[in-house]
């Protein structure tokens, strides 16, 4: 029996959740140089490459077709410019739920509202510049370019920290839709702490 949308996007948001909880585990070891920024660098760089996988996925379930050019594809940067390209505007959306209020109630007849969170927002250019920031994590530094790890080290450990958060709160609770299609997600719910997708047809139901 094939996945439905819902349970694909959900598949890989306890991946991504899993990887988040990998890189909490390794910060509470208290170690702090090199080596340890190089593994959650690892992290972070395929947390992206799920947050574009998960745009796929939201495209093909929102009008039925992904860009060739993009279907098959493992390089974030890649997907984000090919639905760029084509005018495909759809990219995760940091977002809570909450009990509609009486005006909205009687307005809209819905039982909750998803609100918006602005500041945890990130452009597909930013997750872009993370994932190329990462990216220079993950290579022996060329001695003839670099002038070794601790300095590299001491330039760089406040940006990837500062990019692992920001992605973390991107993520923690979002939607991502397109053409009203989509999905609600929590990477931890708060009643027992799992992973969760709602398809946004069921919001209405909570």
């Amino acid at each position: 029996m094939d996945k439905t949308p819902e349970d694909k996007y959900l598949a890989l948001m306890k991946i991504v959740r899993k990887r988040f909880d990998t890189i909490k585990a390794i910060k509470s070891t208290g170690l702090d140089n090199y080596d340890i920024a190089e593994i959650t660098a690892f992290h972070g760089r395929k947390i992206i490459e799920a947050i574009a996988f998960g745009c796929l996925i939201g495209t093909k379930n929102g009008i039925n077709h992904i860009p060739r050019d993009a279907e098959g594809q493992y390089n974030a940067e890649t997907i984000f410019k090919s639905l760029t390209r084509k005018g495909i505007n759809i990219l995760q959306n940091p977002s809570e739920i909450r009990q509609a209020t009486e005006d909205e109630q009687r307005q809209h007849n819905v039982k909750v509202t998803i609100d918006g969170i602005q500041e945890r927002r990130i452009s597909s250019g930013e997750l872009i510049k993370m994932y190329q920031r990462m990216h220079n994590w993950l290579h022996e530094l060329n001695p003839y370019t670099k002038d070794g790890q601790q300095i590299f080290y001491s330039k760089y450990q406040n940006q990837l920290n500062d990019d692992l958060n920001r992605l973390m709160l991107f993520l923690k609770t979002h939607f991502l839709s397109i053409k009203g299609q989509g999905f609600y997600c929590t990477l931890w719910d708060k009643k027992d702490g799992q992973t969760r997708v709602i398809s946004l047809s069921k919001i209405s139901d909570l």
